[in-house]
């Protein structure tokens, strides 16, 4: 049960301020704990646990905030266009990556300070989990 001005956001991040941008605080109860000017632009962060994959070789998209479905359906072509740098950034977890997006097109990926110089397979293994025809992670 959460206490009065409490959210059920993930501890890692600074209370209060925007999920995308991390800089202007939050609007109460918004589903992607944006603030107005990320909400007007469209903007949306999306949280993937990348793990090493089952052969040992590369990494793997295991779980993530949208469905295999809807990460081939609306971001495949996007991400095949994408040609841009991961950059670190602490405030997220063990194995995490960030694809921060804007209408229809990625803006940028964020990955976990444990993938540091892992950037390329990061993006690899998020084109891989986009080309999956499964239902589920």
């Amino acid at each position: 049960m959460l206490r009065s001005g409490e959210s059920n956001r993930p501890a890692a991040y600074p209370r209060g301020v925007c999920r995308v941008c991390l800089k202007r605080p939050e609007i109460p109860e918004e589903r992607y704990g944006r603030c107005e000017q990320c909400v007007k632009a469209g903007r949306i962060a999306f949280r993937f646990r990348v793990l090493p994959a089952r052969g040992g070789n590369g990494l793997t998209v295991r779980a993530g905030e949208l469905s295999p479905r809807a990460l081939r359906q609306k971001w495949r072509e996007p991400l095949l266009g994408f040609h841009g740098q991961a950059s670190m950034r602490p405030h997220l977890g063990l194995h995490e990556l960030e694809m921060v997006t804007a209408k229809d097109r990625i803006e940028s990926l964020r990955i976990a300070p444990d993938l540091g110089g892992r950037g390329a397979e990061v993006l690899a293994a998020l084109r891989d989990a986009a080309e999956r025809t499964d239902a589920s992670w």
